[in-house]
């Protein structure tokens, strides 16, 4: 019914039944996003737990739904179990599984972006961007100075 819902308040009439608020799309978006816009939304559902994993070949299979998210920290949490433990191998493989017979996007951490089915990763968090820009900014400064030293070049 969630996954439904979702579907059904992210779209525009006819697909849905989200509101056109005032028209306000338009001043931010312009006119013609109402008319594009239920062609360009993407429904991602994440499954956190053994109950969704339990019913996830229905969650899979809601129209309107592009992408099933295995949220493999969550899982990991609502079940106590290790990513190396062999029964939630198993729940991974369940979602993996039905999601990709119901046609759909299979996601998961971008750790996973090796295994095959995995299309759709989650990213860093911005200050996980941020910290990892500065450590490639840092280390390109710092290697230059080392060059420059090495070369007798003066400081820039």
């Amino acid at each position: 019914e969630k996954a439904e819902a979702a579907v059904r308040y992210a779209k525009y009439p006819p697909v849905g039944r989200r509101s056109q608020g005032g028209g306000q799309y338009g001043r931010l978006w312009g006119r013609d996003y109402r008319r594009t816009a239920n062609e360009n939304m993407m429904i991602v559902i994440m499954i956190e737990s053994p109950d969704g994993i339990e019913i996830v070949d229905k969650l899979a299979a809601v129209p309107g739904v592009d992408v099933v998210f295995a949220a493999s920290g969550d899982i990991g949490s609502f079940t106590g179990w290790e990513r190396s433990d062999p029964r939630y191998r198993a729940l991974i493989r369940r979602v993996h599984d039905e999601t990709l017979k119901a046609g759909k996007f299979l996601g998961g951490p971008f750790a996973w972006n090796d295994r095959h089915g995995f299309t759709f990763f989650q990213g860093p968090s911005e200050s996980g961007l941020i910290r990892s820009g500065a450590r490639t900014t840092l280390k390109g400064t710092a290697r230059r100075q080392l060059k420059d030293e090495a070369t007798g070049d003066e400081a820039r």
